[in-house]
């Protein structure tokens, strides 16, 4: 049997519907191999811990940590791995982004800094674009899971840097690429978003809901549909959830008016 914390996260609005719904996630991942879920938990940090046994396992254990993360410490990494890690504090510094990537000692846990001048390097060109222009411009809200890549590493004072792996960094562009608006919202269920976009009558507005989480979703909008129009409308009843909106205009406008 193996016990494997992973950073998949729940909510307190979305607690006990969580363990049903991420059961359902790991077994459709998980149908090719020869394992069994034996109890699915979240712990006080909300991240969910799995128990599993079978001839697969440990073949199991390692897709698990590649596709959804896990605690571990500073020295089980490696400048150039490619780990799992969500945005934290969105907004509340102006030098880059913490990242959770489940980094523990014995005392605290580490966050990463994905800092502004590589922020810049992959979305504008090394540009001096304000952080917070770049928050609402890519629609990037607290608790967004992405990949990234370890850049750099200081064992002595706990340090970790990070950038966008390049499958990341793809998933966040392609609506812009393809000139349609887009709904990032952290914290809610599939089914309250679909709820929600029908009780507003904006369901019809949406061309593709994306999973990028247990209970993390991209809209991907019609074209000619603005995704801020939506976001007081479906707001009230998606709770505490965050929503971010991301818009091609305003990464064209700050791209323009940086040249």
């Amino acid at each position: 049997m193996i016990e494997l914390k992973i950073l998949e996260k729940t909510y307190i609005v979305a607690r006990y519907s969580s363990v049903k719904s991420l059961r359902s996630l790991l077994e459709k991942e998980l149908e090719q191999l020869d394992i069994k879920i034996l109890n699915i938990d979240f712990e006080k940090d909300k991240y969910a811990m799995i128990k599993f046994e079978g001839p697969d396992e440990t073949f199991a254990k390692n897709y698990l940590i590649e596709r959804h993360g896990t605690q571990r410490n500073i020295e089980e990494i490696e400048i150039g791995d490619k780990v799992f890690g969500r945005f934290i504090d969105v907004g509340k510094v102006n030098f880059g982004f913490f990242v959770d990537i489940g980094i523990e000692t014995s005392t605290k846990g580490i966050e990463a800094l994905y800092p502004l001048f590589e922020l810049r390097n992959q979305l504008f060109q090394g540009k001096g674009i304000a952080l917070q222009k770049i928050v609402t411009a890519y629609g990037i809200v607290e608790n967004l899971p992405m990949f990234f890549e370890i850049t750099k590493k200081q064992v002595i004072g706990s340090k970790i840097w990070v950038k966008l792996s390049e499958e990341s960094l793809q998933w966040l562009e392609s609506p812009i690429k393809e000139k349609k608006e887009a709904l990032i919202v952290c914290g809610s269920s599939r089914r309250a978003i679909k709820q929600a976009l029908i009780q507003t009558g904006h369901f019809e507005d949406i061309e593709e809901i994306d999973q990028c989480g247990l209970l993390e979703y991209r809209l991907i909008c019609k074209k000619g549909t603005r995704a801020d129009g939506i976001i007081p409308e479906i707001g009230g009843f998606l709770g505490r959830a965050k929503i971010g909106a991301q818009i091609p205009k305003r990464v064209k406008n700050l791209v323009q008016d940086k040249k």
